[in-house]
């Protein structure tokens, strides 16, 4: 069929094909492996929605704890107020008793003297 006086053109066309056919394979087990890495990529990515939704979970959870402890810090600081008050009220308290102990007790000796002197001697 060939006129062109090349014996050697029908081996030159089936390695031609040989290497189309290799070429092709190839270009199959590229794409396999193209599509394998996709799937792949969207099974990481899918992975990563999931601990990014985690990692917002956490986030929420890890603020509301800071503001109850900013609460409990409030109310521990408005306590130690109130106590530092009820401190100070109770010194008060007591030394307000303490001067009427001593009054008290001056009176109660004045008194005793009194009576000392409007009883008689005792034999």
């Amino acid at each position: 069929m060939t006129s062109n006086g090349n014996p050697n053109a029908p081996d030159k066309l089936d390695i031609l094909i040989d290497q189309v056919g290799h070429f092709t394979e190839g270009l199959t087990e590229l794409r396999i492996l193209v599509q394998a890495q996709a799937e792949t990529a969207q099974k990481q990515l899918e992975a990563i929605d999931k601990q990014s939704a985690a990692i917002d979970k956490q986030s929420a959870a890890i603020e509301k704890q800071g503001n109850r402890f900013n609460q409990i810090d409030e109310r521990l600081d408005r306590m130690a107020q109130t106590v530092e008050h009820q401190s100070h009220n109770i010194e008060r308290i007591v030394s307000a008793m303490e001067a009427s102990n001593r009054s008290q007790s001056e009176a109660t000796n004045r008194l005793a003297a009194i009576v000392d002197c409007l009883l008689p001697p005792q034999p």
